[in-house]
């Protein structure tokens, strides 16, 4: 079967949304990418019957639909015999009657067009000649493809209930080509994306074109409709044209048979699938004649495949108008010859058809692997098993436990799990935070014990510098001594020389004197050099401590900083979880 749904997944952003308004378990499976931890949804096609849904509810472009819109055109452009059929929702979307697109269509090349509200007719007829000749016990009809795929898929038990009464529009085809002699190809012009599916399988209809995708192309391509307007290549017909509305078989039905049969309706993916559900578990008088389903909330005015450019008043508006022409002047009487013509002019059984079954795999994991499933979630409560908040996209944890035990979701899709994760780790960061802030404040008490040993340091450099000064006074009080013992010296010699040989012994005292004046001169000069050396490397230190101490004060105050805010935030968090 076609995919129609497309799934750009490049787009996703993995919110969900699409599996919160699927109403097929399994159509959808959403998983994580490449382990990055973001999580993305793709379509199952297996399971997808084609809704819609999905599209209507992303956001994010990664849903859209694809129809034969750009090939009917194409073949069109290349001469190909083309003949079509306009859906009543014509009517409801783009310029107010449809006239002017029939008649721009008609430019394009297309040969006849007819009005799917004739098929409607007809399937009226259809309906109520099959109900009085087999007495079914209760009907489901089947003008939605999308119906038709999920109970051919997902619920072959009303297969036996589901109407053999071919839709509106291939009524409307099977028409053309029997009974009108139309050999040409045909086009649907469609308000339906899952259409084409139903088109795939009776092989009457070629071409799916959309309303939206037709009404793209022309704005698009800037395309100017023509001012005059274009009908239809058959006679006017009966209240066909409201089948596009929810309860316009019943009001086509009724117009007939008044209330003789009962004839329940439902509508719109939220509602529709349930009650077909629920339709499954009831017999007897409790189900109606007829159930009249359709897919799209509204109708097919504002289905799947249209423009959806204006709302329902509006829309309703528009039918109630059409309603009314095709009542004004006519009598009950010309309704019922309407169907005395259809039953000289039309066999039942070509209005008919059958259905094929679609076996799919099973999505049914056993009890061990929902469990599994559950404590893989972080769900071992029953209280957990039951806080069904539905963020995952799913209406229970339950159906989220049985999608994560077929591979169809991911347990970190979660959101209960992955709050309980975070505030595991948010809880565990906070006592590393704690621990951090003891250790800051141990760092801190050491900074400031070696802060004050730099003080003490520089204050001990400072006493040595002012010993240091002290010594080099000293050995400059020496050197003068000094200078003074070589005076002494030098005039001794000069008297031992006058003295003659009487004074060799006062000589040798004098050479004694000059030798230890000359020693204390060396002696003051080497320690002066030390001294100078000594006073450089303190005065260097000195440098080096105070620096220290500069970068200590700066590391203390960000420390400090650090410590009152991580106290603050550990202190506002304990508030909190109070």
């Amino acid at each position: 079967m076609r995919e129609l749904i497309t799934n750009d997944l490049s787009m996703c952003v993995g919110c969900t949304r699409c599996l919160r308004v699927c109403p097929v378990e399994g159509a959808n499976i959403a998983y994580d990418d490449g382990g990055s931890g973001k999580i993305k949804v793709k379509i199952d096609y297996e399971h997808c019957i084609a809704c819609g849904s999905c599209i209507a509810a992303c956001h994010h472009d990664s849903r859209s639909y694809e129809d034969d819109t750009e090939r009917f055109l194409s073949d069109l452009q290349k001469g190909m015999a083309i003949s079509m059929f306009a859906a009543p929702a014509n009517r409801a979307n783009g310029e107010k009657t449809g006239g002017r697109l029939l008649a721009w269509l008609r430019q394009m090349g297309v040969k006849k067009i007819y009005d799917v509200s004739l098929g409607a007719d007809i399937c009226t007829w259809a309906h109520i000649r099959y109900i009085q000749k087999e007495k079914p016990a209760s009907v489901i009809t089947q003008p939605c493809p999308a119906i038709v795929n999920y109970i051919t898929i997902h619920k072959q038990a009303l297969l036996p209930n589901l109407s053999p009464v071919h839709s509106p529009m291939l009524c409307t085809a099977i028409y053309m080509k029997k009974y009108d002699n139309v050999n040409d190809k045909i086009a649907a012009l469609s308000p339906c994306i899952a259409k084409s599916h139903e088109f795939e399988a009776t092989g009457f209809v070629d071409y799916n074109v959309t309303l939206k995708k037709l009404y793209d192309y022309i704005k698009k391509n800037r395309i100017s409709l023509p001012t005059q307007e274009s009908g239809f290549d058959h006679a006017e017909s009966s209240l066909g044209c409201l089948y596009s509305m929810p309860g316009g078989l019943k009001e086509n039905v009724e117009l007939h048979l008044g209330k003789a049969l009962r004839i329940d309706k439902s509508e719109g993916q939220s509602t529709v699938y349930k009650d077909l559900d629920e339709f499954a578990g009831r017999k007897g008088k409790q189900l109606p004649a007829i159930f009249d389903v359709l897919n799209c909330p509204e109708g097919c005015n504002l289905g799947t495949g249209c423009a959806h450019d204006r709302d329902k008043f509006e829309v309703n508006q528009i039918m109630d108008e059409a309603r009314q022409k095709v009542l004004r002047g006519r009598e009950k009487a010309d309704f019922d010859k309407l169907y005395s013509d259809f039953d000289e002019a039309l066999r039942l059984s070509d209005f008919t058809r059958t259905y094929k079954r679609r076996n799919i795999r099973a999505l049914t994991p056993s009890m061990p692997q929902i469990e599994q499933a559950f404590l893989n979630m972080g769900k071992i409560t029953e209280a957990d098993r039951i806080f069904d908040c539905g963020a995952c996209g799913n209406e229970t944890c339950l159906d989220m436990a049985k999608k994560v035990a077929c591979g169809r979701h991911v347990s970190e899709g979660c959101i209960q799990n992955e709050k309980h994760r975070i505030h595991d780790e948010h809880k565990t960061i906070m006592e590393l935070s704690k621990i951090n802030l003891q250790s800051t404040k141990e760092i801190l008490s050491d900074i400031s014990n070696v802060s004050n040993l730099s003080d003490k340091i520089a204050q001990s450099l400072s006493s040595v510098e002012a010993a240091m000064a002290k010594q080099n006074q000293m050995a400059e009080e020496v050197n003068d001594i000094a200078m003074k013992i070589n005076m002494i010296a030098l005039n001794a010699s000069i008297e031992a020389a006058r003295a003659g040989q009487h004074g060799k012994a006062f000589a040798v005292v004098a050479s004694e004197i000059q030798r230890l004046a000359d020693a204390s001169k060396a002696t003051v000069s080497e320690t002066q050099e030390v001294t100078k050396q000594a006073n450089a490397s303190i005065k260097t230190m000195s440098t080096l401590a105070l620096t220290i101490k500069g970068d200590l004060g700066k590391t203390f105050k960000n420390a400090s900083g650090m410590a009152q805010k991580t106290e603050e935030s550990i202190s506002q968090d304990v508030d909190r979880d109070n």
